[in-house]
């Protein structure tokens, strides 16, 4: 199956590809980025959204210094599947656009 890549300006898709490469193991990382190039950069931010909420509970109790270090290097036991369900019960809405998220299997 060809993904066909989403329409971003050249310069800024290096740096796309490194996004969770860094906090998240790096199959995990793999799989968000194979969605990203299914449903495009929406994605991201409701990964980013997802993974705010899969830790809200930790991250409430912690100041910013330690907050930004956790985020920086997640947890490398991390369920794919407990991630892709924060992101899944992430909504957006933008410009009368809204995003869901399809089910995505865990594997």
């Amino acid at each position: 199956m060809h993904y066909a890549i989403p329409n971003l300006k050249a310069p800024s898709l290096p740096r796309i590809f490194t996004l969770y490469s860094k906090s998240l193991p790096l199959d995990l990382a793999c799989r968000i980025w194979d969605v990203f190039c299914r449903d495009g950069e929406e994605f991201l931010f409701r990964t980013a959204l997802g993974i705010l909420k899969l830790f809200e509970d930790i991250l409430t109790r912690m100041d910013f210094i330690h907050s930004a270090q956790f985020l920086t290097r997640l947890p490398e036991d991390l369920p794919a599947d407990e991630v892709f369900a924060a992101i899944s019960t992430v909504q957006m809405q933008s410009r009368n656009k809204k995003w869901a998220q399809d089910k995505v299997s865990p594997a």
